[in-house]
């Protein structure tokens, strides 16, 4: 009973905007637990079988690949609402592990249901696809962000994709939003080291931008912040989402 009554409760926003009700109503359905993880946590590790997928409903997750805290590198960072590894439902593996980066709420959705439905009803799997898709596109842009932009463009594009996720799931706020990241988990997403990253954050700081402070971040200046990241929200595909 207390699963349907939290999922039942579970508003359509960032990535489940992609279901219309009917659809989302379907797939909740078939939620077998939710479970409440602690934060820095492994959820699961490269290359072990996978017969579920999972739901992130509340907290912040993350991919790395590699091992050993000198060879690991974050590549994914995943808020309310997003899939953290539907796409082990084709792959029944993945090549990445996940983690908690704070205490999470998990909805486990078995394999064999999901493909069950995905079976009956294309309409919903196409729906699915489109998610795996869009965060597909946000890999890319974390590819461009690390390999293509200067250090204050990258801080100011990463802060820029999460603000509109955040206020997308409802997790945002006109002021900012909590972020339990260290400078070593920034310089990780960024591709920068930890000093870079503290002169980085004073410039944006300095440049009236935003300030990132104890797990806050405040913007000042979100058309500011948007230029100086070179962000553009379009891969995010938030426009396309269904009424």
């Amino acid at each position: 009973m207390k699963i349907s009554t939290d999922l039942a409760a579970t508003d359509r926003r960032g990535m489940l905007a992609q279901l219309d009700p009917e659809q989302w109503d379907r797939l909740r359905a078939l939620c077998s637990d939710i479970r409440n993880i602690p934060p820095r946590t492994t959820i699961s590790v490269a290359g072990e079988p996978l017969d579920h997928s999972l739901l992130l409903l509340d907290g912040i997750a993350v991919r790395y690949v590699g091992s050993g805290p000198s060879h690991r590198q974050m590549v994914a960072l995943q808020v309310a609402y997003d899939f953290i590894d539907l796409h082990a439902l084709p792959l029944q593996r993945l090549d990445h592990d996940v983690a908690t980066l704070t205490s999470a709420t998990l909805a486990v959705f078995p394999h064999d249901a999901l493909q069950r439905l995905v079976t009956e009803d294309k309409e919903l799997a196409l729906r699915l696809w489109r998610m795996t898709l869009i965060d597909a596109a946000i890999h890319r842009q974390w590819t461009y962000r690390v390999g293509g932009l200067r250090a204050l463009a990258g801080m100011a594009h990463f802060f820029c994709e999460l603000d509109y996720r955040l206020v997308s799931s409802g997790r945002g706020g006109e002021d900012g939003y909590r972020l339990p990241l260290t400078q070593l988990d920034l310089g990780d997403i960024v591709g920068i080291s930890e000093v870079h990253v503290n002169r980085t954050l004073r410039q944006l700081r300095e440049a009236g931008l935003c300030t990132f402070q104890n797990g806050f971040l405040q913007i000042h200046d979100r058309p500011g912040l948007s230029r100086t990241g070179h962000f553009d929200a379009s891969y995010l595909y938030g426009g396309d989402a269904v009424p």
